[in-house]
């Protein structure tokens, strides 16, 4: 049996409010936007996670808010905020999937660069493809071949890069 695991970058943030923390900033306009379309079409193409892990942080928390009320299939409460994903580097991503490794077949984190584009390009690497940017809202799919997201061993396949500009 293989496992799914959704990974995506928050949506583009707001700078219009200098005296805004890091922590505290919103997602503007377009971030809202770009975060419907992700929502909506992980429903349309029924990507729906088990679980959806995020960091706390604002921009974050807007951006699966949004992205969860799209996906009518998907039980809120099985969304979390993990107060280590905000700013969480690449090993402390790892950790977060070995955590759930053995709990769920379809796991989904939100998070912030650099960690997120550092995971994403460790990812892209075990299944051959070649690295990527990882802009704003941006959604990477990958297939384990095990139900247990073993990054180490098993055979990963990126099954989908959504990049919301590209969908209709």
């Amino acid at each position: 049996m293989s496992s799914y695991l959704y990974i995506m970058r928050h949506a583009k943030s707001d700078w219009s409010g200098p005296q805004t923390s890091d922590f505290e900033r919103p997602i503007n306009g377009r971030g809202r936007k770009n975060a419907m379309r992700v929502g909506g079409w992980m429903s349309e193409n029924n990507h729906i996670p088990q679980k959806i892990i995020s960091s706390p942080a604002l921009r974050a928390k807007e951006t699966i808010e949004l992205v969860a009320a799209q996906i009518s299939k998907f039980n809120l409460e099985d969304l979390a905020y993990e107060d280590e994903l905000y700013l969480a580097g690449f090993t402390q991503l790892i950790e977060f999937i070995n955590t759930y490794k053995d709990k769920v077949q379809s796991l989904m984190l939100v998070g912030h660069n650099p960690g997120i584009e550092n995971l994403v390009n460790y990812l892209c690497d075990r299944s051959g493809d070649k690295e990527t940017i990882v802009t704003t809202a941006n959604l990477f799919i990958f297939k384990f071949s095990s139900d247990s997201f073993n990054t180490g061993v098993d055979i990963i396949e990126l099954v989908e890069a959504i990049k919301p500009r590209e969908l209709n």
